[in-house]
């Protein structure tokens, strides 16, 4: 696994995936996430050439810790990256919590994209609000507000959840609460191996580190959303429960070259690892594509 060591002495993880001689594609976690996530991708990366970098944000994984860590931190760490491994120009795709941080770079770096797409992406909770959200996430936010100190138990209770089969009954119970096509999407044993190891090793950083993170979703991003120009496409599952499809649209109608595509059946994990595939073919302007 490589390091960058960042200007401030802080390090930064990284993993790469699908070509290594293609085209820099920047992939940008979900909450709670790590770099491993990227591993959906791989396919994709090899049938696009597709240079698939996927980092962990500070604090989580094997990334350093980076106080008081705001969303517009982000751009000037990706820029030291991109120039590390001599990427002038990239795509940037954000999964669910990685969704703001792909709009943080449309914002503060344009110039050096060539596309910016956001799979099941988070809004800005302190624009669009947190009423339909959902009850475990609205848990979490009032948790971190007033009992910060239960919060380092119940990551260890959810890294714990994380790390149990797909036949464990405490999984069916929480699969069988999910739509169709999440199952279906967790029932895949290659696909639900990334999407927990990715969340366990985000989540046994530690409190603060993931409590950091979380925070920067209920916080002021810092960007004007009318100022943001670069073309920016939003995929979203019509039964996504985790993050509401109406909370979205009110949030993509305030970007002016924003579009948002609601797949009707699919929902906050099946986009993802199900679609994940024709989603970057879309991005990449090609027809076709249905590997994960």
């Amino acid at each position: 696994m490589p390091f960058l060591t960042l200007q401030s002495g802080r390090k930064l993880a990284y993993e790469e995936y699908g070509d290594p001689a293609g085209v820099p594609l920047f992939y940008f976690h979900g909450w709670p996430g790590s770099r491993l996530q990227g591993e959906l991708f791989h396919p994709s990366g090899v049938k696009h050439r597709l240079r698939i970098i996927a980092c962990d944000r500070p604090g989580l994984g094997k990334s350093d810790f980076q106080p008081g860590r705001q969303l517009l931190d982000w751009p000037p760490l990706m820029t030291e990256l991109a120039d590390h491994l001599q990427a002038e120009k990239f795509h940037v795709l954000g999964v669910s919590g990685g969704g703001p941080y792909v709009l943080a770079m449309a914002h503060a770096m344009p110039e050096r994209l060539l596309s910016a797409g956001v799979i099941c992406g988070a809004p800005p909770l302190k624009l669009v609000g947190t009423q339909e959200l959902m009850w475990t996430y609205k848990l979490a936010l009032w948790g971190q507000r007033h009992t910060p100190l239960l919060l380092g138990p119940g990551l260890a209770v959810a890294a714990r959840f994380l790390g149990l089969p797909r036949d464990h009954s405490a999984t069916r119970l929480f699969l069988k609460q999910q739509c169709e096509r999440d199952r279906l999407a967790m029932s895949d044993a290659e696909l639900f191996r990334i999407m927990t190891s990715a969340g366990r090793e985000s989540l046994l950083s530690g409190a603060r580190a993931v409590s950091t993170d979380g925070n920067i979703y209920s916080s002021d991003w810092g960007i004007d959303l009318a100022d943001v120009h670069f073309p920016l496409r939003y995929w979203h599952g019509a039964r996504d429960n985790n993050i509401p499809p109406a909370l979205v649209e009110r949030f993509v109608k305030r970007l002016p070259h924003a579009t948002l595509t609601i797949l009707p059946e699919e929902g906050h994990y099946s986009l993802p690892m199900l679609c994940g595939g024709q989603i970057v073919a879309e991005l990449l302007g090609k027809n076709g594509g249905t590997e994960t």
